[in-house]
């Protein structure tokens, strides 16, 4: 059963954002970690929700077992692009042992219409390269490549303890 996600379902939700961001450090470690704690994972979604992300999650047995986060694109200047309504899908996570059986799909067809009935015209996606399963995920829902992004890193930051110093 997909339900929208509520303030109670945060400890769940955090604890499926730590196995998805451990993913992203695992294959982006210059740009993500997985040091936070519990309690600053949970502070998180809070913020998150209160500006406006929203939640469905997916519950066998009354126990969350994987979830999607999406919020509303600011809309684009007029000047340039066609008017339309895009809801941007920011995270979907499926707990490894219920992966493979639907779930995903199925959150993405719950966001689909939910979008859908509120005007939306679309909705985008940020895949990692790294992310095969969830390209094909986003594929699978008919979703396509749209745009490329290219990153240059001038150096790599080092952990410290102290702030970073800028030059002058």
């Amino acid at each position: 059963m997909i339900d929208t996600a509520t303030d109670a379902d945060i400890p769940a939700l955090a604890d499926m954002l730590r196995g998805l961001n451990a993913l992203h450090a695992a294959h982006v470690p210059h740009r993500f970690h997985a040091d936070a704690g519990t309690a600053a994972l949970q502070a998180h979604l809070r913020a998150q929700m209160r500006q406006g992300a929203r939640g469905l999650v997916y519950r066998l047995q009354g126990v969350p077992r994987g979830y999607l986060m999406w919020r509303w694109r600011p809309a684009g200047d007029p000047a340039l692009e066609r008017p339309g309504r895009i809801a941007v899908m920011e995270h979907i996570y499926v707990e490894p042992n219920f992966r493979r059986h639907g779930m995903g799909r199925r959150l993405i067809a719950r966001f689909e219409g939910e979008i859908a009935r509120s005007g939306a015209t679309g909705w985008v996606a940020l895949v990692h390269r790294f992310n095969t399963r969830s390209a094909a995920l986003m594929r699978g829902a008919g979703a396509e490549a749209a745009v490329d992004i290219f990153e240059k890193r001038l150096h790599t930051p080092q952990a410290s303890s102290s702030p970073a110093t800028i030059p002058r």
